[in-house]
């Protein structure tokens, strides 16, 4: 290949995606914290919503899906998370025909429970302020003082 065809091939692949760059308006990330409701109601921010196939074998014809209602909640954070509002309705709407109205809803109203478990201390039994009190392997572990 000639030296002037390089060039030319180069400035036409270079010079288009310059000026495409310098065209593009600078994305600006948006937060749901400024949302008006979400300022007084963090509880109920919904901040991730996945739907995917599911992977396990013998399951493959089901549709698995994962919400994200409390944000920020690292595993570092614990042991006492935040909890999900007792007030608020959870929902998660499909539309399967594309007509902009759900088709199947799933809606979820959180039972919040405190089983008050406590520790023996000096010959009392002392409330426990924590969400466990060992090692929690499942959601009906009785170490686990949240429910």
């Amino acid at each position: 290949m000639k030296q002037g065809t390089s060039r030319i091939l180069l400035g036409a692949v270079l010079v288009p995606g310059v000026v495409a760059l310098l065209l593009l308006s600078p994305a600006f990330a948006s937060s749901h914290r400024e949302a008006p409701f979400v300022t007084e109601h963090p509880k109920v921010d919904a901040t991730d919503f996945y739907m995917f196939v599911s992977y396990e074998t013998g399951r493959e014809g089901f549709v698995t899906l994962l919400a994200n209602y409390y944000p920020l909640q690292d595993p570092f954070g614990g042991p006492n998370y935040f909890s999900l509002d007792q007030d608020a309705l959870y929902a998660i709407q499909i539309d399967n025909t594309g007509d902009g109205f759900e088709d199947v809803s799933f809606v979820f109203q959180i039972d919040n429970q405190l089983p008050g478990l406590t520790v023996p201390v000096d010959g009392l039994d002392v409330a426990v302020p924590l969400k466990n009190i060992g090692q929690v392997t499942g959601v009906l572990d009785p170490e686990l003082n949240f429910q």
